[in-house]
């Protein structure tokens, strides 16, 4: 079985690497909207409900590089380094700040890489940081996490059997 396993870079398997934006927030933030993923709503395997923020759609509009869809992984950059959770149905339609986003290929399950991500990987994300005062993960260096990746039906075997 891990004879099938392939050696491969995230960047080799990721249709989409990217991060959320970046620069001033406070003034941009409404009572209801489009939801906004911030660092701290980004646990491991989970999102977060908890002091969610939300952004006008206008907003939303201006900053489409940023926009999440379900199904999308999400990499805490600054705060908890490596902290990392697929993106859940209940935010159909949302956005963030300051967290690398994944979006996987055909050859690659988010449940997967989010395990992967906050387990296996763990060492890649801290032997990474950047930043002298306040150290942060960047989208660089999760294009070059290296990943063990079995075939797509054994990762979703493996993100089932560990509730991923």
């Amino acid at each position: 079985m891990a004879a099938e396993w392939r050696d491969v870079t995230l960047e080799e398997v990721a249709r989409e690497l990217t991060v959320g934006y970046v620069g001033p927030m406070v003034s941009e933030y409404v009572e209801e909207g489009v939801p906004f993923l911030r660092s701290l709503n980004v646990e491991p395997l989970r999102i977060n409900k908890n002091d969610l923020k939300y952004i006008t759609p206008a907003f939303h509009q201006r900053i489409q590089k940023s926009r999440l869809s379900p199904g999308d992984v999400v990499i805490v950059r600054t705060g908890k380094p490596g902290a990392c959770a697929v993106v859940p149905t209940w935010l159909a339609d949302a956005n963030c700040s300051d967290l690398v986003i994944v979006r996987c290929g055909d050859e690659l399950d988010n449940r997967f890489l989010a395990y992967y991500i906050n387990t296996v990987a763990a060492g890649h994300v801290a032997a990474h940081l950047v930043g002298a005062v306040q150290q942060h993960f960047n989208v660089g260096s999760a294009r070059t996490l290296r990943l063990s990746l079995p075939p797509l039906t054994e990762q979703r075997a493996i993100s089932a059997v560990l509730g991923a």
